[in-house]
């Protein structure tokens, strides 16, 4: 399942791992600037769903027009443990080889990452700058389709993250 704003700058990409893997693991994308991020490995999304609907509010002047210029953006997040620890949006396997950075400035929600393989080139962060509005409709509608098709086949998302 893939949901994302209309114009296909900023989304997810869910879908259930299906066999062998059992009920709790999906494969799980980020959509930035219209790149996907993230590799097709099947992970559990638990901690991840839970860290996007509760992005941090980071009201750091520094942060406030990443698209201006994405890459003195991650310097200032890098560089800043207050600002770097709670942004960075790695709580899933699939994202490991991915530097993603999310965070709340204003009304806006603002995601900022670098993919794991780019498509030509080097690696150049890419910036996906929404209504936080709009980031929070597609993180509660990629919840509900998870919640559901987990239940479907079996597994309760937030209960069974912890189980071995």
């Amino acid at each position: 399942m893939r949901i994302s704003s209309d114009d296909g700058r900023f989304g997810l990409i869910l879908t259930p791992a299906g066999d062998p893997w059992d009920a709790r693991f999906f494969r799980f994308q980020l959509i930035v600037d219209s790149i996907i991020m993230g590799d097709s490995e099947p992970c559990i999304l638990g901690s991840m769903m839970l860290t996007l609907q509760n992005m941090a509010r980071l009201e750091d002047p520094r942060l406030a027009q990443p698209e201006a210029d994405p890459a003195a953006t991650l310097s200032v997040l890098r560089s800043d443990a207050a600002l770097n620890d709670p942004s960075l949006l790695g709580a899933t396997e699939s994202l490991d080889q991915c530097l993603v950075h999310g965070y709340v400035h204003g009304t806006n929600a603002i995601v900022i990452g670098e993919p794991a393989e780019p498509p030509v080139g080097t690696r150049t962060p890419h910036v996906a700058v929404m209504s936080l509005h709009g980031f929070q409709a597609i993180v509660t509608a990629a919840t509900h389709y998870w919640e559901e098709a987990s239940a479907v086949h079996g597994s309760t998302p937030l209960t069974d993250e912890a189980a071995p």
